[in-house]
């Protein structure tokens, strides 16, 4: 509160603007005024003597300057807008009227948001069948808040949902800056081959960010079936081993594999089973066995069989030599028409011989 004799003035001040009394010996410096539905107010600087001090001034209330030496004036004020505040100082007489000047407004930094992403993966090399579980890393590493989120992630193709996993994944509305935060979901391979997963987007604002994008290769399986026989020249009532062996030539595991095909008509089986089931073939590995047949009837014969398995459930044929089956009984012929002609060969060997010794 002055001291001694005082004068009013009143003053119509915006936001940063000034009064200096005596050259800087005192001044009032609007920095602040209230905004529309705000209880009207004016924050000003007082500074005098080297030092700056804070009041809020109000409509009709005195804010009580009593801190030395800012109590060298008093403040009141009958209106406050937005834009403008009429303010009456009491000050002392000997001071003369202040002058108004502006305050340079601070620069107040723009509040910007920054999405950065980042996608990955818990496997690049999977088999048909498998689960890959994706991880979406977003960070806001701006200094504003990112509104109005969005994300868009596309199903890769050889792909669909896992289960237990939620399909499109979905994001919150905002992210602080500074924030951060992780989006997992899950999907399953359902065809080979290689799959470039594509970014994800997020569009915040006017903004979009992109993560980056990810390959994934997706083995596959593929058996080779090869059939052999230890004889294909064989007698009724002759036994002929078969043996059976799977490859998997893919890079993937062969699995729920079933070999099966009917016995040659004509011959039966009298060890083993040409039918056989195997759960799983890895990649490079082989599996093998043998069933022994008999010929019960003459003629050709071959043993054709099915492979079928996860990667192809169709399936696909496989055949081996042709297996020759002669009866015993039509063979003495065989052995007789040879017989004959040594016999016949020696006894004329012996007659040429009996008539050079006449001689």
């Amino acid at each position: 509160m002055p001291v001694g004799a005082v004068k009013t003035e009143t003053f119509s001040l915006e936001n940063y603007t000034g009064l200096n009394f005596m050259n800087g010996l005192y001044k009032i410096e609007v920095i602040e005024m209230s905004k529309p539905g705000d209880m009207p107010f004016v924050k000003v600087n007082l500074i005098t003597g080297g030092l700056t001090k804070q009041y809020y001034v109000r409509i009709n209330e005195d804010p009580s300057i009593k801190d030395e030496p800012f109590n060298q004036i008093n403040l009141n004020s009958s209106f406050i807008s937005e834009k403008v505040a009429m303010i009456a100082i009491q000050f002392p007489d000997t001071w003369g009227s202040p002058v108004k000047y502006t305050i340079e407004k601070p620069v107040i930094p723009e509040k910007i948001p920054n999405i950065v992403l980042k996608k990955s993966v818990d496997k690049t090399s999977l088999n048909q069948g498998d689960v890959v579980e994706f991880s979406i890393i977003v960070e806001n590493t701006g200094n504003g808040t990112a509104y109005n989120l969005t994300l868009d992630e596309k199903l890769p193709q050889g792909f669909t949902k896992a289960a237990g996993s939620s399909f499109p994944p979905t994001i919150q509305d905002e992210l602080k800056a500074g924030g951060s935060l992780e989006i997992r979901f899950a999907l399953k391979a359902v065809e080979s081959g290689v799959s470039n997963i594509e970014p994800t987007t997020i569009k915040y604002g006017s903004k979009t960010a992109r993560s980056n994008s990810i390959s994934l290769t997706i083995g596959k399986s593929n058996l080779l079936t090869v059939i052999n026989l230890d004889k294909t020249n064989i007698f009724t009532g002759d036994p002929v081993e078969v043996t059976v062996k799977l490859t998997n030539i893919g890079n993937s595991s062969a699995e729920a594999v079933l070999i099966e095909g009917p016995i040659p008509k004509g011959m039966e089986v009298t060890e083993g089973d040409l039918r056989q089931v195997y759960n799983k073939i890895e990649p490079g590995e082989s599996e093998e066995y043998s069933t022994t047949l008999k010929a019960v009837e003459s003629g050709n014969y071959s043993v054709s069989l099915k492979t079928s398995y996860s990667d192809d459930s169709t399936g696909f044929s496989s055949k081996s030599d042709l297996i020759i089956v002669t009866d015993k009984e039509k063979n003495y012929l065989f052995i007789l028409i040879p017989a004959i002609l040594i016999i016949a060969g020696i006894a004329l060997f012996v007659i040429r011989r009996h008539r050079e010794y006449s001689y």
